[in-house]
């Protein structure tokens, strides 16, 4: 609360300065003057409505606090990028302006003042285009999640899993921005392509109190062939005991460091759990080889084996095992993407940020998720794939 607090006031005031220095035409109308004043002035109250909804679990208050002040953060975060670069235009704009001035007196001078619009359009566009941007950022992350098949290729892929489902579910962060409803809804909308089994990859819920309930609508759906978990990251920020009491009670088993055969048509499926190393940025490999080494230890080495890592670096050790098929979240896509491609894959070469990695031999699929902590949705909406097996060259086409 006071860091997000602290960051809303330093970025309204550094608006504030912009706008009076870099951008001063602006800064003289009375409504830009008023918007920028009131900018931090209603994040503040915003982020006080949502902190105190979710405190004292005011339903109402937190949903209208919570989007609100995302959504104040993100137009100002914008204004801030933007200002400068309208501040350079602005600047030349006024350089030429000066210029003219000065010009003025010669008979032969004949101001170009389709330069000058040109100047102060393009200066005007950086601002829009960020509060466009933000606009559908914010708009992006309260819609639908989008539930979807996704065909994936193995070679010598058992005949008797031959068109196999597998519903992922990860990051949904119940409590924050998503809720029971639209938990529910997921179920709803997948139940319509069949999924044999289910898997919940991390980060269910942020309110244990809501936990219960959650597992019980997995196992409301009934999935024919079994619903699985594993940890994320989040569990254990909420309390691991607890977490691991309320699926104790429920049917669904937590695989922690070990897995489950399931038979299916004549064949084998081998489902493990990997455990989460709880930390953020420190090296987690060795921490991951030792935990996807323990999870797939006891598989049959006909079996299919299917790797369940919150974090989808788990992806490298599983692939020097054979694992078929590794499914992870925790990156929720960036949440911003291009063409099914986080925008940050770019930047971070060697990060399995969204969608498909690997080759048929051993393949990773990254989901955006359900939820997320900041409600910014931009080119990466989340999602809940239903995975489908299919037997490398049956002229199936993947995508994602």
């Amino acid at each position: 609360m006071f860091f997000t607090t602290l960051m809303g006031t330093i970025f309204g005031i550094a608006i504030i300065l912009m706008l009076r220095w870099l951008n001063k035409s602006w800064w003289e109308i009375r409504w830009v003057r008023l918007s920028a004043i009131a900018l931090p002035v209603l994040t503040i109250l915003s982020l006080l409505a949502w902190f105190g909804g979710r405190r004292y679990d005011i339903a109402i208050i937190r949903e209208l606090g919570g989007p609100a002040a995302a959504g104040f953060l993100i137009i100002m975060t914008g204004l801030v990028i933007a200002l400068p670069l309208s501040g350079a235009f602005n600047l030349i704009d006024r350089l030429i302006l000066k210029w003219r001035e000065k010009k003025s007196r010669s008979d032969y001078f004949k101001p170009d003042r389709s330069r000058r619009r040109l100047l102060r359009g393009a200066a005007a566009t950086f601002p829009l285009m960020a509060l466009g941007a933000g606009a559908g950022g914010v708009t992006g992350s309260f819609s639908g999640t989008k539930v979807y098949p996704l065909p994936l290729e193995f070679d010598n892929l058992p005949k008797g899993l031959e068109g196999f489902r597998i519903l992922q579910l990860s990051d949904a962060h119940l409590g924050v921005y998503k809720f029971l409803p639209d938990w529910e809804e997921i179920f709803e909308e997948a139940s319509q392509y069949q999924p044999d089994m289910v898997l919940i990859t991390g980060d269910l819920s942020d309110n244990l109190a809501m936990l219960p309930d959650a597992l019980k609508a997995a196992e409301d759906f009934k999935a024919p062939y079994g619903t699985f978990a594993s940890l994320g990251n989040h569990e254990y920020y909420r309390g691991i005991q607890q977490v691991r009491r309320i699926f104790e009670r429920s049917s669904i088993p937590l695989l922690i460091d070990h897995g489950e055969e399931v038979s299916v048509n004549g064949s084998t499926i081998y489902v493990a759990g990997a455990d989460d190393p709880r930390f953020m940025n420190r090296d987690t490999l060795p921490f991951l080889k030792n935990t996807v080494n323990k999870a797939v230890d006891a598989a049959n080495g006909d079996s299919f084996k299917i790797l369940m890592s919150h974090r989808p670096e788990g992806f490298d050790p599983a692939a020097e095992l054979g694992i078929n098929l590794t499914l992870a979240g925790h990156t929720h896509g960036g949440q911003f993407g291009i063409a099914g491609r986080s925008i940050f894959s770019s930047f971070m070469p060697g990060r399995y940020l969204w969608g498909l990695y690997g080759d048929s031999r051993s393949r990773l699929y990254v989901t955006s998720g359900i939820g997320h902590w900041f409600p910014f949705r931009l080119g990466c909406p989340t999602e809940a794939p239903i995975i489908e097996l299919v037997r490398a060259g049956n002229g199936h086409t993947e995508n994602g």
